[in-house]
């Protein structure tokens, strides 16, 4: 019995001060290391000290070295004891992050070639068919406010995962031109902007990093975003909408396709047909856009999926409703806008100019006043024959009405006689008027009379 005591002492006492050389040894590497414990994982990287001038090649075979990770319950254990495991775990967190590289500038278009090959012959047709109007490449602006899908368009178009998605994140803070360059030659420039709302108002400062954007620049095509899966225009998307108008001229919606972005037919409400909610959406948007000033008749639309659920077809493009190959079909209508209007260009005072609505459509002023006359004559004209025609007892005779007209006749010229009078009547009045008319006779050749000049003095002394 004491035997085994004994053992159980040593065991307890071998226990004891294992703890407290593990105790020492993590209190040293905790001063000479500081440990991030805010990211909010449920175990954190504590990185080591180590010594500089192991090259790469030992990296590799180094992984793991001097580097602990500490499980909370558990304690910090040598993060090489882990194996292979340890490779892919994130080491240092932001500190070892490369920034990341400037998505900006032409580069090679690599998403082209992992397109279907029917979306890449459609693509290359439209590059022929600009090509063949002297354009090597299209630039399309995609504006519109928050949750639209503007990023995850722009990835759609170019196949590629170019800009940045942020799932209830603001999204991108200022534009972004992505331009790729196809085999054949042919350069595709997408822009990707902010959303437009700072969240209910217009936002005047990325209006204004917009037009910097497309200063000095030639757009081609804009996609004007919204979803298909809200039902009305609200007073915000009217605000937007009267905001693009005013920053970038009436002009810019000339250039515009129309999008919306979830153009699945769950979209729809529940008991409406789906081509039904897509035009009824169309007529809001368009005539929101006309009341600001802009023109929308022949603007044209297209439906947008971008979720990775869209359906495909038999050739592996993503389709919508009446399997439209959806990426196909906006850029077509992009080229045919591009081809049928002048690209836009933003001028500053130019847009201020067209939106100003004390300058909209002044020159229907001339034509609505001369239809106000001839409508006062034409109404005067006929009230005066219904009075000569009968009264509130009933229709005169032939002779009566003969009458009635030839009185009405003469009360307009003593009428007009009158008029003629009070105007002689107001100019004999006026002393100045029959001096200047005076002296311009005398002026009048071969009209020298003294006498008359000096009967013309006394009369204007006595006056």
């Amino acid at each position: 019995m004491a035997e085994e005591n004994g053992q159980d002492e040593r065991l307890y006492q071998d226990e004891v001060d294992y703890d407290e050389e593990e105790e020492e040894i993590l209190d040293e590497d905790m001063i000479e290391d500081e440990v991030d414990d805010d990211d909010g994982m449920d175990g954190e990287i504590a990185v080591a000290e180590e010594e500089e001038g192991a090259g790469q090649g030992g990296a590799g075979a180094d992984q793991g070295k001097g580097q602990m990770l500490y499980i909370p319950g558990i304690g910090y254990i040598p993060l090489s004891s882990l194996g292979g495991l340890g490779q892919g775990l994130n080491l240092g967190g932001a500190r070892q992050t490369q920034a990341a590289p400037n998505p900006e500038g032409e580069r090679e278009w690599k998403g082209f070639g992992e397109m279907p090959l029917v979306t890449q012959q459609s693509i290359m047709d439209l590059a022929e068919a600009l090509e063949e109007d002297e354009k090597k490449d299209l630039t399309i602006l995609i504006i519109g406010k928050g949750g639209t899908g503007k990023s995850s368009t722009t990835n759609s178009l170019l196949n590629e995962k170019a800009a940045n998605v942020l799932t209830f994140q603001q999204d991108n803070t200022r534009p972004i031109v992505y331009s790729r360059r196809a085999p054949s030659g042919f350069v595709l420039h997408v822009i990707d902007t902010p959303s437009l709302l700072d969240q209910d108002a217009v936002s005047e400062g990325r209006l204004e990093a917009v037009a910097k954007c497309i200063k000095d620049r030639e757009v081609d095509a804009v996609l004007f975003l919204d979803r298909l899966d809200e039902y009305s225009v609200g007073t915000t998307d009217k605000a937007l909408i009267e905001g693009v108008t005013r920053f970038f001229g009436p002009a810019i919606w000339t250039n515009t396709v129309l999008c919306f972005s979830r153009g699945d037919e769950s979209s729809a409400p529940p008991g409406i047909d789906f081509y039904d909610h897509v035009a009824q959406r169309e007529n809001q948007v368009k005539n929101a856009i006309v009341s600001a000033g802009g023109v929308s008749a022949d603007m044209a639309s297209a439906l947008i999926e971008n979720s990775s659920r869209c359906p495909t077809n038999a050739d592996g493009e993503k389709i919508v409703a009446g399997d439209v190959p959806w990426i196909a079909d906006v850029l077509e209508k992009v080229v045919e806008v591009a081809l049928n209007n002048a690209p836009y260009e933003y001028s500053p005072e130019a847009a201020q100019k067209a939106s100003n609505p004390n300058r909209r459509r002044k020159w229907l002023i001339p034509l609505v006043l001369a239809a106000q006359i001839g409508a006062k004559f034409l109404l005067d004209k006929l009230l005066d024959d219904d009075g000569c025609k009968g009264d509130e007892n009933g229709p005169f005779d032939s002779q009566t009405i003969k009458e009635r007209r030839a009185e009405l006749k003469e009360e307009k010229e003593e009428r007009r006689r009158e008029k003629q009078r009070k105007a002689a009547s107001s100019s004999s009045s006026n002393p100045l008027a029959d001096l200047d008319d005076d002296d311009d006779d005398d002026i009048l050749p071969g009209n020298n009379n003294d006498d008359d000049d000096e009967w013309d003095d006394d009369d204007f002394a006595d006056e």
